[in-house]
């Protein structure tokens, strides 16, 4: 039976490709003439490959700062949020993600990543929640294999069609991502 759903997660360990996915499926539904907006969330590496931190880049090309680790920020700062060696920025992260939500219709949503860093923003939830309820749009999400007892990771992943990525499928689940989007969004 072939694979149906409106709002699609993609789940899997971390280091197992979501994000690579996530890049490739923006660049094959663009090919396709289907409207995608949205953001990835993309590691960042020292010169010794030790990961320093994460930026939010938007499928436009806008860069901003997620999270860095204690080297790259003032950890004495009242106003930071941390997950482990993470210090987290949730303003700087509203200020780039929050206004694709803002009157989005008929197109693909990609938000990339729904976690713990991202969840310290209220807004950010909240507009998640509110985007899941509607109809006319097809949302491409990826979610923490764990749900780390996040409310809203716990609701999305039992009331949406999850995915999860594996060496095996990563490869074969583009076509099959495409597909489905590409459906939803002209029924």
């Amino acid at each position: 039976m072939p694979l149906t759903a409106k709002h699609l997660l993609i789940t899997g360990p971390p280091g197992i490709g979501k994000t690579t996915l996530i890049q490739k499926i923006h660049v094959k539904l663009k090919e396709r003439g289907i409207p995608v907006i949205g953001f990835y969330t993309e590691e960042l590496r020292n010169q010794f490959k030790r990961r320093e931190g994460f930026d939010v880049v938007t499928l436009d090309g806008k860069r901003g700062r997620l999270a860095r680790t204690s080297e790259r920020v003032l950890a004495d700062d009242p106003r930071t949020c941390r997950v482990g060696q993470y210090y987290v920025f949730p303003d700087e992260f509203e200020n780039l993600v929050l206004p694709m939500f803002k009157d989005v219709k008929e197109t693909v949503l990609v938000i990339d990543e729904i976690g713990k860093m991202e969840l310290f923003s209220k807004k950010f939830a909240q507009e998640v929640r509110n985007v899941f309820q509607r109809t006319d749009l097809c949302i491409l999400a990826t979610v923490p294999i764990k749900s780390g007892g996040l409310p809203l990771i716990e609701f999305l992943t039992s009331n949406n069609k999850v995915l999860t990525v594996s060496q095996d499928n990563r490869n074969t689940l583009l076509n099959e991502i495409c597909d489905v989007l590409e459906q939803s969004m002209v029924s």
